[in-house]
């Protein structure tokens, strides 16, 4: 018996690496991706910048059609756009920029969410997550605002720490792109696991009851220089993204905590 522990033991630590694995090759797929990104030119370069324009458009056509008496989740932060978990007297507060259809959003929370998860226990940060809703094309559904609604109305309903689990939750069960996404019925039943039901939770989930304020909060994120999803800012300074791995996350926490 003693020996059958023991190897369950190595088989589980074995799978443990190689999700870790997994999760750091798709951090750096996406750090080379953005880099050929940034060094497309010619004729690559003119259809992004026109891209750019019609996403500028769209972008504006939102900011007038966002009514200014929207409702906005309770329990929530930073004029409704955030959710914090951890102390609010943490000495460093990082602000998590999440789309709930990105893989590689994905990729970082299964690598760094643990740690991420340690480092708000013991106080040593203040985590405001910031979701938002810009992969809304790799849907036909919508899947990124219909997520994102979903974590709103848990947030709302049954607090953050039920968001937290909810925002788990979606990750965990993420959707392929380019597929009709999670049904509006799984999304229910998420919110249910994370302790958020009722007809309330439900009707506002079918209802899209905070579909103004996703377009808001996204919105209100392009602002910020956004270059993409996960943009993980500690105290302000943008951590790139293949430096957010366990350790790398770790090493920026202690120097923003050091000044």
């Amino acid at each position: 018996m003693p020996s059958d522990r023991k190897g369950s033991a190595k088989r589980a630590s074995a799978q443990q690496r190689i999700a870790e694995k997994r999760a750091a090759e798709a951090l750096a797929r996406a750090h080379a991706l953005r880099r050929r990104r940034a060094i497309v030119g010619g004729v690559v370069a003119a259809v992004l910048v026109a891209v750019a324009v019609v996403v500028l458009v769209v972008v504006q056509t939102r900011r007038t059609t966002t009514s200014a008496t929207a409702p906005v989740p309770g329990n929530s932060v930073a004029g409704g756009a955030a959710f914090q978990v951890g102390q609010a007297s943490a000495p460093v507060t990082v602000d998590l920029y999440e789309d709930f259809q990105c893989p590689t959003c994905k990729a970082f929370e299964q690598l760094t969410g643990p740690t991420v998860a340690q480092l708000v226990s013991d106080g040593s940060i203040k985590v405001n997550y910031r979701p938002i809703a810009i992969l809304d094309r790799f849907s036909s559904t919508e899947y990124s605002t219909r997520a994102l609604n979903a974590a709103a109305v848990v947030a709302d309903s049954a607090g953050v720490d039920a968001f937290l689990t909810f925002h788990g939750l979606l990750f965990a069960n993420q959707p392929a792109e380019n597929s009709s996404g999670l049904s509006d019925d799984q999304l229910i039943a998420f919110a249910k696991q994370a302790g958020a039901s009722g007809s309330t939770v439900e009707s506002r989930i079918l209802a899209r009851y905070y579909g103004d304020w996703t377009k808001k909060v996204t919105d209100e994120a392009s602002r910020t220089g956004l270059q993409g999803t996960p943009t993980i800012r500690i105290d302000g300074k943008d951590l790139p993204v293949q430096q957010a791995t366990p350790d790398g996350f770790t090493a920026a926490v202690k120097a923003a905590a050091n000044g």
